[in-house]
């Protein structure tokens, strides 16, 4: 499917068709590399900004069938360049929600010069930012992409609900101690202490509890699984390219294996066009209650869906290639640990249950179209 990318302001055509095979594999080129080292994947968000696909219109939340299908793509090229992307496309979508314009004109300026943003929620343990006086005390856990990005929408919790900041991250101290996971290494999701940092008012995004507001904040889930959909489509990839490469791809329980591969990730983008169509209709404008209801329960629904089918193939994967999967350098290695990673998102219970209380009162309907049919 192509897509076409607003291209940075100096470019000499305003957009160019995006070939999406291959920004894969060019995200995914030095993936090995930054999984070993624990390092920042530069190259991936070069790649990304040489494409012009860090701001414009395709990042919009107006663009969210497009958009799912880039993050999708990202995440085929490299699960950790997709984590903060994915964050990147969250910051400037929530800057564009409850921001001024003039915050939004200045960071999608900054996006255009290559500038990554993200959005770190997660509290330390036992150190939690706080505002007090005009400054911060405190740190951010799970702060993906500390060592590639400018800015972060860093929350603290205020009497009317958590406030959103956008805080300059270079120079903050980072306790690179704690992140040693099974996998994501690259996404270098650390600690970083904000204590002593006075806030400038320009920092303030948007009015206490905005963050967490309904129903963006859950609906919003469909980003990160589609980034996780295309991990489960480079898990594919791997276990093919290994059976045919081995002569083993005409076997015919490992075709069977293929065919079940590929009919889950095929399901998973089937996925895109509803969820979109339950964002556009519950999300932008003027939506009613029931509207926002459906693209909350639409999101469950698709995040628990992709969780499913992603583990499916994990485990057909593993099957078809054998214990030479499981052995670094071969590729399976890699995706195997970082999608399993990836896929423990908070509250899975909640979100499958959530979506079981919808389609009993109504708000989640199976067979739904994503678009109104018509007779003419």
């Amino acid at each position: 499917m192509p897509l076409r990318a607003s291209l940075p302001d100096s470019a000499p055509h305003p957009s160019i068709p995006v070939d999406l095979a291959a920004l894969a594999m060019r995200i995914g080129a030095e993936a090995a590399r930054h999984d070993a080292a624990r390092s920042f994947p530069a190259e991936g968000f070069a790649a990304l900004a040489e494409a012009g696909l860090l701001s414009g219109p395709l990042l919009s939340a107006e663009r969210m069938e497009d958009l799912l299908y880039l993050l999708a793509v990202v995440g085929r090229g490299d699960l950790n360049v997709g984590r903060i992307f994915e964050g990147h496309v969250n910051a400037l979508q929530l800057i564009s929600l409850f921001g001024s314009k003039a915050q939004e004109n200045h960071y999608q300026s900054e996006a255009r010069r290559g500038r990554i943003l993200g959005v770190w929620n997660t509290d330390a343990p036992g150190h939690p930012l706080k505002l007090e006086d005009g400054a911060l005390a405190g740190a951010k856990n799970f702060a993906s992409g500390v060592d590639g990005l400018s800015h972060a929408i860093v929350t603290v919790e205020e009497p009317g609900g958590r406030q959103m900041l956008i805080m300059p991250v270079a120079d903050r101290p980072v306790d690179r101690s704690w992140w040693r996971p099974l996998g994501m290494k690259a996404s270098g999701s650390h600690v970083v202490d904000f204590s002593g940092v006075e806030v400038a008012p320009e920092w303030f995004l948007g009015r206490p509890g905005d963050y967490v507001r309904q129903p963006w904040f859950s609906a919003g889930a469909i980003r990160f699984a589609a980034v996780q959909l295309g991990g489960a489509h480079a898990v594919l990839d791997a276990a093919r390219e290994h059976l045919t490469r081995t002569g083993r791809a005409d076997n015919p329980y490992q075709a069977h294996r293929l065919g079940d591969m590929a009919l889950a990730v095929e399901g998973g983008y089937g996925w895109f066009a509803r969820a979109a169509a339950a964002w556009r209709r519950g999300c932008l404008g003027e939506a009613s209650e029931a509207e926002q209801g459906q693209a909350v329960a639409t999101a469950n629904a698709m995040r628990i869906a992709i969780e499913k089918l992603a583990m499916d193939v994990l485990t057909t994967a593993e099957r078809a290639v054998g214990a030479a999967g499981l052995v670094q350098p071969h590729p399976l290695e890699r995706l195997d640990r970082d999608l399993r990673t990836y896929l423990r998102q908070p509250n899975p219970d909640g979100a499958l249950a959530a979506v079981g209380e919808a389609l009993a009162d109504g708000r989640f309907v199976i067979g739904r179209p994503p678009r109104d049919i018509r007779s003419d």
